[in-house]
């Protein structure tokens, strides 16, 4: 590395020793013990300059000579984009360039904390192999034993660290290994900076490359569209609530409460307004692209609408519209690359309904959709906070005081919960808000689309016959069958078989495809297509298992507790397993309340409307087949020496 050039007023150059034509400095922004300090740095610089000796700036001053030429060259050092640094020099903390470590790293058992600073820096300089090393890891996922690991988590990225370290002949002396991490926190900011900088090149390893190529912008800091009308850009994000809500079960002795897991808030804002569009609950940690697309469906409903609203909408157009036909459209959707927005399917369906081009986005990225994330915050301390069984933000959060005791004792039910909901989102609506100028979204779009404005409303026209609603499931389905073999024609959906009485008569489409629609929360029917849009009627399962009303959550549930044990065809297969799973969180609540999987999916299909029923003979608790078999098959061991006796 070369040496920098210290300069003193003899070896100074000219055009630098005019301090006049220095760049300027901004002060107002400094205290008054800084700048203080910066004062004295000056009168002291420019009376060196001046020709002033050493030892008068020192008496008069207070500094010394060598501090003297260290602000001078400070002050006189070219910076990265070409300039001098000027008077800036002088402030406090100021830095030319990066510390750097020259001290070795060793072990210091005398110094109790501290002492490592620039550590990995200085690792990585004595050692280039190791940062050459890493740096390959962090940009292919491929370890340097050949290993392919995909997707880099910190945890990994540290430990292959520790094995180049160990690769040199680095001892236990030396750091990392002399310190009680191991360096883990300096290795986590050293990946997340790697990752920022080298964005293009991990963007496919740590994202997808769908996700890069949807992802790619141009260099340099990107600011986030501007909206300039009501509905052109609309955010979408989903997030997990902070409470803990209680499932009713009615058993012979009454209704027993037994808390749930927590549930999951999706919210859709119009950026412009900052109205919230729509927002739907669901009772699981991760949503699905179904639970995606009903709330977006909710959202081009106007499910937050007023008929105010409503009817100021449908003034801008010149036909009147019917409120079942009211469909809004938006210009561009914001999500980030959850799993449940990256499906072609999705973006397909969501253009062709509202007319919206989705933008997706990285994870963890808040500021892209600083809207909704806004929205979540003010939910969280007007909802879920306010509520006796919050969890708070963490789990050492003061607000947390035995959630799932408070949930069962204040009997906080979801249908409570999403009243609260509703309430605080009529509420966000109409209180007057900064960003609005004193306005309520409510007004903003009432002003923006009031008579004489001239502006229209995107709303578009009734959906055609043929299209389903976004909350139904749209998917294609082989018919199969044997008119040789005497096979009438079925399709397949959900790994279970679908006929009709007319489906069956149908023999010239095996081989073909057909559209079913299907809506996921009531799968013991679905609506069939053909190919050029003619209707086949309603399908049906073919076995009597499936006939009863369920949905298609359930049934994958059951499918896996059928394919490997025995079961009887006839009867309510899922009434006994909403029994079955009411019994087993009541079990699990006995001594004390404790969330469980079973009141989870209890409280999912209670919300579409799923209640098992609890009879006398069924809240008992009963014992299971395996149990029985395991009595029956217990070995015991008489001492018939005993009994002889």
């Amino acid at each position: 590395m070369t040496a920098q050039i210290k300069f003193n007023r003899r070896t100074l150059p000219a055009d630098l020793a005019n301090y006049h034509e220095w760049p300027p400095c901004e002060t107002s922004l400094l205290d008054s013990a800084d700048l203080a300090l910066f004062e004295q740095r000056r009168k002291a610089l420019v009376a060196y300059l001046g020709g002033l000796r050493t030892a008068e700036i020192a008496s008069q001053f207070g500094i010394e000579s060598t501090e003297v030429l260290r602000y001078l060259n400070r002050c006189v050092a070219v910076l990265g984009d070409g300039r001098i640094a000027g008077w800036a020099g002088l402030i406090k903390g100021f830095r030319t360039r990066a510390p750097t470590r020259f001290k070795p790293v060793s072990a210091m058992p005398s110094q109790s904390f501290g002492g490592y600073t620039g550590a990995l820096s200085a690792l990585l300089d004595s050692q280039p192999d190791v940062q050459l090393a890493l740096d390959k890891y962090l940009a292919t996922g491929i370890t340097p034993g050949g290993a392919k690991r995909g997707r880099i988590s910190y945890k990994e990225a540290h430990q292959i660290f520790l094995e180049l370290c160990r690769g040199t002949g680095l001892g236990k002396n030396e750091w990392p290994f002399c310190v009680g991490r191991y360096g883990r926190e300096a290795i986590r900011v050293y990946v997340k900076q790697f990752f920022i900088a080298n964005h293009e090149k991990v963007a496919s390893l740590q994202y997808g490359e769908e996700c890069r190529q949807r992802s790619r912008r141009p260099g340099g800091k990107s600011e986030g569209p501007i909206a300039l009308a009501p509905f052109e850009i609309v955010e979408a994000d989903e997030h997990t609530a902070d409470i803990i809500f209680a499932v009713g079960v009615s058993t012979p002795k009454g209704v027993k409460y037994v808390p749930s897991r927590r549930m999951t808030l999706i919210v859709i804002a119009d950026r412009f307004t900052s109205f919230i569009l729509g927002w739907d609950i669901v009772v699981r940690r991760t949503i699905s692209s179904s639970d995606f697309l009903r709330c977006i469906d909710h959202a081009s409903a106007g499910q937050c609408l007023s008929n105010e609203l409503q009817r100021a909408l449908e003034a801008t157009l010149s036909i009147e519209a019917d409120a079942p036909e009211l469909r809004l459209g938006f210009g561009s959707l914001f999500v980030d690359n959850a799993l449940a927005h990256l499906s072609d399917t999705v973006a397909d369906r969501v253009r062709a309904e509202t007319g919206a081009a989705i933008s997706f986005g990285a994870i963890r990225r808040p500021k892209r959709r600083s809207l909704v994330e806004r929205v979540f915050g003010w939910m969280a301390w007007n909802v879920f906070h306010q509520s006796p069984s919050t969890t708070g933000n963490s789990p050492t959060d003061t607000r947390r005081n035995q959630p799932e005791r408070q949930a069962v004792r204040h009997q906080v039910t979801l249908e409570k919960l999403m009243e609260e909901t509703s309430k605080a989102v009529a509420r966000w609506n109409s209180t007057p808000t900064e960003a609005n100028y004193g306005s309520s979204p409510t007004d903003q779009i009432l002003e923006y689309y009031s008579p004489g404005s001239g502006c229209l409303a995107p709303l578009g026209p009734p959906r055609p016959t043929l299209t389903p609603p976004l909350r139904v499931e749209v998917a294609p389905a082989p018919v199969r069958g044997s008119q040789k073999k005497g096979r009438l024609p079925r399709v397949s959906y959900a790994s279970v078989e679908y006929g009709s009485p007319i489906l069956a008569t149908r023999w010239d489409l095996i081989g073909q495809s057909v559209t079913l629609h299907a809506d996921p929360y009531d799968i013991s029917h679905v609506q069939a297509y053909t190919r050029d849009g003619r209707e086949l009627g309603e399908l049906v399962p073919v076995s009597s298992r499936w006939q009863h009303e369920h949905s298609l959550e359930i049934r994958r549930l059951l499918r896996s507790k059928i394919e490997g044990t025995r079961d009887e065809p006839i009867g309510d297969i899922v009434g006994s397993e909403l029994q079955a799973l009411a019994q087993k969180a009541l079990d699990a609540c006995a001594r004390a309340p404790r969330t469980t999987h079973a009141a989870t999916v209890l409280a999912e299909e209670g919300r579409k409307g799923y209640v098992p029923e609890m009879s006398s003979r069924s809240a008992g608790k009963r014992i299971d087949t395996q149990t029985l078999a395991s009595r029956v098959r217990k070995s015991r061991n008489i001492d018939f020496s005993i009994i002889g006796k």
